[in-house]
């Protein structure tokens, strides 16, 4: 195994725990609470758009270390953007 290789590998690992252990808490406590008060719809936005731009990017270089976490990253975002869409029309 590369120098690179393992180095794309903590990248993934990171970013996985990252995405695995953060949005999905948020998907549940939005869940359990029925709001998603105080979350900014144009940042998960962005950040669903971010996801998504290296998930199209590792596709083409190809590099599944970038298409993973990322994709991860991609549902949960797409998961809160229509959970404050949801939530935010059922409170007014």
């Amino acid at each position: 195994m590369e120098y690179i290789d393992i180095l794309g590998w903590i990248a993934c690992i990171i970013t996985i725990i990252y995405t695995a252990l953060g949005l999905p808490v948020q998907v549940k406590k939005n869940y359990e609470l029925g709001s998603t008060e105080g979350l900014s719809l144009f940042l998960f936005c962005f950040l669903f758009l971010t996801f998504t731009s290296w998930v199209v990017y590792g596709f083409c270089k190809p590099d599944w270390f970038i298409v993973v976490p990322n994709g991860l990253g991609a549902i949960f975002a797409l998961v809160i953007v229509i959970q404050i869409i949801y939530y935010g029309n059922k409170n007014k």
